[in-house]
């Protein structure tokens, strides 16, 4: 966070207007009006954001930065090859 807010100082950029409201429920034409993002919806696409991220990637250096994501990505591996007990109910019911 110390990084990413000394880079917004450097480059002398603004901070966005509050939202005091609850997003979640916006359509996605207002959250484009109002420059809102949604996060990664996974593991994987967090990663993947953070490998784009050079101000991350500095502030973590780069050995740091190359073991941490090798572990997310082995993390992820392992998470998006699990059979759930929820699939196991929902599937297994039609067949």
């Amino acid at each position: 966070m110390l990084a990413a807010g000394l880079d917004g100082m450097k480059r002398e950029l603004s901070p966005p207007a509050p939202v005091e409201e609850d997003v979640y429920h916006f359509e996605e034409s207002r959250l484009q009006e109002l420059n809102i993002a949604q996060l990664p919806g996974s593991l994987e696409e967090a990663v993947d954001e953070l490998q784009n991220d050079s101000v991350l990637l500095n502030a973590l250096g780069e050995h740091s930065a190359r073991l941490f994501v090798e572990a997310k990505r082995a993390e992820w591996d392992e998470y998006r090859t699990q059979v759930t007990e929820w699939e196991l109910n929902r599937y297994l019911e039609t067949i």
